[in-house]
C-alpha cells in the first residue's frame, strides 16, 4: 500500500470532513439541548407565576364577592325600608 494512493487520500479526506461535521453537529446539539433546558425553567417559572396570580385572583374575587353582597344587603335593607320592596 502506497502513501500516494489518491482513493485512500481521498477516502481520509471524506472521513476528517465527516468526523469534523460530526464534532461540529454535536457541539450544535450541546447548545439546543442546553437552551432547551433554559426555556423548560422559564416556562416553569412563567407557570408557577400564573398559578400564583390565579390563587390571588380567586383571594380577590371572593373578597368582592363577599363585599358585593354585604353592599346589596346594605342597598336592601335601605330600599326596604323605605318602599318595602327588595331590588338586589
Amino acid at each position: 500500500m502506497d502513501g500516494s494512493d489518491p482513493e485512500r487520500a481521498d477516502a481520509l479526506e471524506q472521513y476528517k470532513n465527516k468526523l469534523l461535521e460530526s464534532r461540529e453537529m454535536e457541539a450544535k446539539l450541546k447548545t439546543l439541548r442546553l437552551d432547551i433546558k433554559g426555556l423548560q425553567n422559564e416556562f416553569d417559572t412563567t407557570e408557577d407565576n400564573i398559578k400564583a396570580l390565579q390563587s390571588v385572583g380567586q383571594i380577590i374575587g371572593e373578597v368582592l364577592k363577599q363585599l358585593d353582597e354585604e353592599r346589596c344587603e346594605s342597598m336592601n335593607l335601605n330600599q326596604y325600608s323605605r318602599r318595602g320592596c327588595h331590588v338586589c
